[in-house]
């Protein structure tokens, strides 16, 4: 079976955040040290400020592509599998009989863009909430109802 990918609209939800966190990220460490420095800092200090910027920068817009190009998912008759991870991968396999509660949440950028983000909890594990980010809204809501219906022919446990 091959895994469904997710909303391409989160991308720019994800590089926004991103590049929010690198203003942060760049400009606290190159504004220490042009203010602990004398008024020229040198071509050396400049250039390490500006390697710096782009370094951070450039991974700001990177890293989101990426996740969202290793991010996929796949609902079986038993609950969901989530591949993830960029360098490290992880395929997390959730059964439906172990969901305890579940939601689907929007921020403000993920409003604009349409797309939102899929919470299970569960129950006896050490990962009690997974989270499936980057669904369209509308198949956010849709998957969260059908993995609370119980299709399997279990007892009804799960919620």
């Amino acid at each position: 079976m091959s895994l469904e990918s997710v909303s391409p609209a989160t991308v720019p939800v994800w590089r926004l955040r991103a590049l929010g966190t690198a203003v942060v990220l760049a400009g606290a460490p190159v504004g220490a040290a042009l203010m602990l420095l004398p008024l020229d800092p040198g071509p050396l200090l400049a250039l390490a400020c500006l390697g710096w910027t782009l370094l951070v920068f450039g991974l700001a817009w990177w890293l989101p592509g990426a996740w969202f190009r290793h991010l996929g998912y796949r609902l079986d008759p038993h609950g969901l599998v989530i591949r993830q991870g960029i360098f490290w991968r992880h395929r997390i396999a959730i059964p439906r009989v172990r969901i305890q509660h579940s939601d689907v949440s929007q921020g403000p950028l993920q409003r604009r863009y349409g797309v939102g983000t899929l919470k299970l909890y569960t129950a006896g594990s050490r990962f009690t909430c997974n989270e499936l980010p980057g669904l369209d809204h509308d198949t956010a809501l849709a998957l969260r109802d059908t993995l609370l219906r119980q299709d399997d022919g279990g007892d009804g446990d799960a919620v």
